[in-house]
């Protein structure tokens, strides 16, 4: 009999231990505040060197969020917090050059500063600055060329994305 009791409260506290330890699967839970449930993201500001990339950029980081599904983006008017975001950096640079000192590898590097305001409590919530840098080939064919650095670009908006939503939302 005291064999039973000694399992059930060894079993007792291995429970308490694993729901007090605040164990969670990424995803699924929020460390956000109760009352932080809508997001707006206005366009980006760009004071980077690189005209325009600064929409796609905002775009895809609310395709992050939406993906994510925890936090409900909306319009500034409805929203509990507003991200506003400026792409302040933007730098391409070759890495390697090919046998006839021709650029056969880039680097685009991307610097953001967020800032999170916390309408409810108007208060800044969270302030932050990112770097991400993204490499891709190149090749004689100048389109392709262009294309592979189009397509780095929107791999390192998706980074820059999640990495946002990771920080946002389960704070790590």
């Amino acid at each position: 009999m005291k064999q039973i009791r000694f399992k059930i409260y060894i079993l007792w506290v291995f429970t308490l231990i694993l729901n007090g330890c605040g164990y969670h699967l990424v995803g699924t839970g929020s460390s956000l505040p109760p009352h932080l449930k809508t997001l707006s993201i206005p366009v980006f500001l760009n004071t980077s060197s690189q005209p325009e990339i600064h929409r796609e950029l905002t775009s895809a980081v609310i395709d992050s969020f939406i993906t994510d599904g925890r936090i409900k983006v909306s319009r500034k008017t409805s929203s509990d917090m507003v991200m506003m975001g400026k792409l302040h950096y933007y730098n391409l640079r070759a890495v390697s050059f090919n046998s006839s000192d021709f650029a056969s590898d880039y680097i685009v590097e991307l610097g953001v500063e967020i800032e999170v305001f916390d309408k409810i409590n108007d208060k800044l919530y969270m302030k932050d600055k990112f770097t991400t840098t993204w490499n891709y080939n190149a090749s004689s064919d100048i389109v392709d060329t262009e294309s592979a650095r189009i397509a780095a670009l929107e791999e390192a908006y998706k980074e820059l994305g999640n990495r946002l939503v990771s920080l946002l939302i389960d704070q790590f």
